[in-house]
C-alpha cells in the first residue's frame, strides 16, 4: 500500500500500538478524524447507553475549550454556534497533528535508531454526513476554518447520502458547497451504495460518477474512502486515490454502526473480481494447476508465493471450523489462519487492481478481466463485469 489511514476513534482505542504498528512498517499515515460519527449516538454508546471510553476521549480532544457536549446527543444538536464549530475544526486539525507524537516513547525498543516522529502525511477537514443543506453549510465552515488552523492545504471530506447522490439537483447543490481555497484533495464517501448497486444500477453509477467528474473538473484530486473494483474503475472519470478496509465482503458502509458479526465463509476471487462462498471458490480453482491458478483464478503475492512453496492457496484461504452458537447451533466459520491469509490475499489483489486502473484505460481493464472470467468460469459468471464495463464507456 502507498499509505495507511486510521480511523481516530481506533487511534484512541490504543495510541501506543497504533503508534508501534506506524513506526514499524514505516508507512506514511492519515488520520480521518470521522467527527461524523458524533452525528449518531448509536456509534459512541454501547449496550448500556453508556459512552464507550475511546470516543470519550476522542469527544474531550475535540470539544476542548468549547461548551460542546459531544456524548450528550446528536452533535448537530449539541453545537451551539458557528464559532463553536470553528472551535472544534481547530481542535481537530492540533489532533491530527499532535496525538502521535505524545505517544510514550518507552516504544523505541521497536527500532535501534531512534523512531521517526509520527507526522501525517496530510491534515484531513472534519465532516459530516451531508444530510441537508445545513451539513453543507457546516461542513464549509468546518473545511474553511480547518485552513486557516493549518495554515497549510487539507485533505476535505465530501459524504454523500444515496437519496441526494441521486437527486441530480442535489448533486449539484453538494458540488457547489465545496470550497476551492486551501483544500488540495477531497475523499468522496457515498454510504449504503454497495458494489452491486453501482453495476447494475445506471442512475447509481452515473451520479458517482458525476460527483466525481464534477470535483476534478474544479481542480480537486478526488479520493474515495471506500474503494472497490468497480470504483476503482472511475479513474478516466477523474478518480486520483482510492482507500479501502481489509474486510473483502461488501456490505456498502452505512453511515450507521455495524454490530459485531462472525465471519462468513467467503473468500475473494479476483477471476471474477468479487467474493465468493468458500464452496464456489473450491470448485472455481482447486483442480487448477499453478501456472492456469495464477492466470485465471488470482495471481498476487500470496498465492504466487505458497504455490512455489509446493502448497495450495486454498489450503489456507479456505480453511473452516465448526462452532457452536449459544442456541446450540453449529456454524461454518474461516480459521483464524484463515483470516490471516485472507487478508493478505484480499490486500494484495486490490493492490494490483489498482495499478491496472492506474495504467490503462478502465474499459481496457474491465475487458481483460472479462475474458479471464470466462475462462475460469466457462463463461458463466462474466455478467456483473460486463455491465461494469458498459457503464464505464456511457459515463
Amino acid at each position: 500500500m502507498d499509505e495507511v489511514m486510521v480511523n481516530a476513534n481506533q487511534l484512541e482505542n490504543s495510541a501506543q500500538s497504533t503508534a508501534a504498528c506506524l513506526w514499524k512498517t514505516t508507512l506514511p499515515f492519515s488520520v480521518d478524524p470521522v467527527l461524523w460519527r458524533f452525528q449518531v449516538p448509536r456509534w459512541w454508546r454501547n449496550e448500556k447507553g453508556e459512552t464507550k471510553r475511546n470516543y470519550n476521549r476522542l469527544a474531550s480532544a475535540y470539544s476542548e475549550k468549547t461548551s460542546i457536549k459531544m456524548a450528550a446527543g446528536p452533535l448537530l444538536a449539541t453545537v451551539a454556534s458557528d464559532d463553536e464549530w470553528r472551535t472544534l475544526a481547530g481542535n481537530v486539525i492540533r489532533y491530527q497533528r499532535n496525538r502521535l507524537l505524545v505517544v510514550p516513547t518507552q516504544l523505541d525498543f521497536l527500532d535501534a535508531s531512534h523512531p521517526r516522529e509520527l507526522h501525517p502525511a496530510r491534515l484531513i477537514t472534519p465532516g459530516l454526513v451531508a444530510y441537508s443543506p445545513e451539513e453543507d453549510r457546516i461542513n464549509r465552515l468546518l473545511i474553511e476554518a480547518s485552513v486557516d488552523v493549518a495554515g497549510e492545504p487539507v485533505a476535505a471530506q465530501l459524504i454523500a447520502p444515496m437519496d441526494r447522490l441521486l437527486d441530480p439537483d442535489q448533486l449539484r447543490a453538494l458540488l457547489a458547497s465545496m470550497p476551492t481555497d486551501g483544500v488540495n484533495s477531497v475523499f468522496i464517501w457515498t454510504p449504503e451504495v454497495t458494489e452491486e448497486q453501482l453495476i447494475a444500477d445506471h442512475a447509481t453509477f452515473a451520479a458517482v460518477s458525476r460527483l466525481v467528474a464534477g470535483l476534478a473538473d474544479r481542480g480537486i484530486p478526488v479520493g474515495h474512502q471506500y474503494g472497490s473494483y468497480a470504483i476503482a474503475a472511475l479513474h478516466d472519470a477523474g478518480l486520483a486515490a482510492v482507500t479501502h478496509h481489509l474486510g473483502w465482503v461488501d456490505k456498502g458502509e452505512p453511515a450507521e454502526e455495524q454490530r459485531f458479526m462472525m465471519r462468513s465463509c467467503r473468500t475473494y476471487v479476483p477471476g471474477v473480481r468479487y467474493s465468493l462462498p468458500f464452496s464456489y471458490a473450491e470448485n472455481l480453482g482447486r483442480h487448477l494447476k499453478p501456472a492456469k491458478y495464477t492466470k485465471r483464478y488470482c495471481e498476487c503475492r500470496f498465492c504466487v508465493g505458497t504455490l512455489e512453496t509446493g502448497e495450495h492457496p486454498l489450503d489456507l484461504l479456505l480453511e473452516d471450523q465448526v462452532v457452536v452458537l449459544s442456541d446450540r447451533r453449529r456454524r461454518q466459520i474461516p480459521t483464524a489462519r484463515a483470516v490471516a491469509a485472507n487478508t493478505w490475499h484480499y490486500l494484495l489483489s486490490r493492490r494490483l487492481e489498482i495499478q491496472a486502473f492506474s495504467s490503462l484505460p478502465a474499459v481496457e481493464v474491465i475487458e481483460r478481466d472479462i475474458n479471464r472470467a470466462a475462462e475460469l468460469t466457462a463463461d458463466r459468471d462474466t455478467k456483473r463485469l460486463r455491465a461494469l464495463a458498459k457503464e464505464v464507456r456511457s459515463a
